[in-house]
Parts: C-alpha cells; structure tokens; sequence
C-alpha cells in the first residue's frame, strides 16, 4: 500500500521551502506533490515520496506537523482520456475520494494517478472488484514509465 505525506502548514514565504530542504538534506525524492489552502493562512501539502516513512519522520523531527496517509495509486495512459477512463472505472467501483493528483511519467504513454480516500480498506475492496488494482508501492517510489504496464 501506497503513503503520501501529509504536512500542515502555515502559508508564509519561505515555509513551503523549509519542507523541501528537509527531505533534500534527508535524500528523499518528491515523486509528486499537491499543496491545498484550508482556511486563515494554513494549507495541506501532500507528497508522494520514495521514502514516505523517512520522510514523515524527518519533518516531525524539525518540527512539522506531517502524518502518513494510506493512498490509491493507479497507472493510466497518457492521452486524451486516459484520465477519464481511469475516473470512469473509480466511478463504477463507487469510490468517493477527498483528494487526487497525478504525473506524468512519460510523454504520451503513462500517467500515474493518486487518490486519497476517507476508507482506504473501503476503497481497495471496491476496486478490486470492478478489477481495477493499485500499483505496487515500488513502482509507486521508484517510479519509471518502464515499470507500468
């Protein structure tokens, strides 16, 4: 199972580059990342990276409010639609989600797509029922195009 990074964070110059520090002083790789505001000056920002444990760790230990959060991530084709038939198959599956991000892996060809969800156990059951599967945690960290069939 997949864990993105979940980090509070107050929305002032500089903050956002601390983070970044952090994990680069620790040789953690952002795979990919969303920053959202919530409300007086405070967002969520939310990493997938190659070292998620390490990294949860890192932060909390300069001082950062960050968690780790179970997550779904797909592989999907990159090109027009790819995405929709991706969201088509969440849909059927009846999977509600709080938060998704994506990247491109390789221009033309794949495309990873996160989703963070309110019932992990919920969400994978449902899923896999409609025979749409997570992609392996390694090739969610170490991610190449080469990897994602």
């Amino acid at each position: 199972m997949a864990y993105q990074v979940s980090i509070f964070l107050e929305n002032k110059t500089g903050h956002f580059e601390r983070v970044t520090r952090v994990l680069r002083e620790n040789h953690i790789n952002i795979r990919s990342m969303t920053l959202t505001h919530t409300v007086s000056g405070w967002g969520i920002f939310n990493l997938l990276v190659n070292q998620p444990q390490k990294a949860c760790e890192a932060l909390q230990d300069n001082g950062f409010s960050a968690t780790l959060r179970q997550v779904l991530a797909f592989g999907m084709d990159d090109h027009p639609g790819g995405l929709d038939e991706t969201l088509l198959q969440l849909a059927r599956a009846g999977v509600n989600f709080l938060n998704a991000y994506g990247r491109v892996l390789e221009d033309n060809k794949r495309a990873l797509l996160i989703v963070d969800v309110e019932d992990y156990e919920l969400a994978l059951e449902q899923v896999t029922a409609v025979d749409l599967y997570p992609l392996a945690d390694e090739l969610v960290y170490g991610v190449t195009s080469k990897n994602i069939s």
